[in-house]
């Protein structure tokens, strides 16, 4: 998708921007006669609705309802981004529309999604608006009102779970995916990216929450797992590649690092370990 997108319909728009540098200060305080989705992808700041603020960042979906004034206020040391959805509630789909009608009857606050809960779906549903720029009228104004009552659908779907996510639950996310993916090619910007947030709070988050920092951690579970597979049977540079790790010279200062020794299987001889047992009689 190119930095800035916009496409209308009758009642549905939607609109996409990309800054690499956010925009300086306040936009000018507004209302329409239309519902508004807000969603972060990129950037953190505050959300002013009629009065009321809201700390933004990335992953995190708002709404404005027809005739409230609102704004946003970007901090302009990281880039922004975002996508725009206006839509008129007769544009939600009758199967979607008793959804929507209890989620914009909380009230204001309550309407800021996590993007832990939904980060990657929000995102796609998002991306395929897009996709109605190819198609003729006719069939432009259905295929975005499927998109927009999927999008409601899946918002009320998180409804009932916990949408204020702590440096703590972060950690213990991250450290699941870690877990499902340490064999994988993974380094902090796509985990930054997998959780919407930046390097720096996702550093923090997890230090503080395991007590090791994320590189030290894929680092320390690869080389055990690779330890395991080369007393198994497996060669080093097999073990190697099998955990992840794409540079065997890096591994290899790694294990050292790790575990004090080079990546050899250490096996004893049955005559070794027969000694062993007679020093042990032995000595009892």
């Amino acid at each position: 998708m190119n930095n800035r997108f916009q496409l209308r319909t009758k009642d549905i728009g939607f609109s996409y921007g990309m800054h690499e540098i956010a925009p300086v200060g306040t936009e000018i305080s507004h209302c329409h006669d239309a519902y508004e989705f807000l969603f972060i992808v990129n950037g953190k700041g505050k959300y002013i609705i009629e009065g009321a603020e809201f700390l933004v960042t990335p992953g995190t979906l708002m709404c404005a309802r027809p005739l409230e004034y609102h704004c946003i206020k970007i901090d302009a040391s990281a880039p922004y981004e975002r996508y725009v959805l206006h839509f008129t509630a007769s544009s939600v789909l009758p199967e979607a529309r008793e959804l929507f009608e209890t989620i914009i009857a909380k009230k204001q606050g309550e309407d800021a999604y996590s993007a832990f809960t939904l980060s990657e779906s929000f995102v796609g549903i998002f991306d395929r608006f897009s996709l109605a720029s190819s198609l003729d009228e006719e069939r432009r104004e259905p295929f975005m009102r499927l998109l927009l009552s999927e999008l409601i659908m899946l918002l009320s779907v998180s409804a009932g779970e916990t949408r204020s996510v702590d440096e703590g639950e972060l950690g213990a996310r991250v450290i699941k995916y870690l877990n499902e993916n340490i064999d994988k090619n993974i380094n902090l910007d796509k985990i930054a990216k997998r959780f919407f947030v930046s390097k720096y709070y996702l550093c923090r988050a997890f230090k503080k929450h395991n007590g090791i920092s994320v590189h030290g951690y894929i680092n320390r579970k690869r080389i055990m797992l690779a330890k395991q597979l080369i007393e198994s049977g497996e060669t080093a540079s097999g073990a190697a590649y099998r955990v992840g790790f794409g540079d065997y010279s890096a591994f290899y200062r790694a294990y050292v690092k790790v575990l004090g020794e080079a990546p050899t299987v250490n096996v004893k001889t049955s005559e070794s370990i027969s000694e062993d047992k007679t020093n042990e009689i032995q000595i009892s």
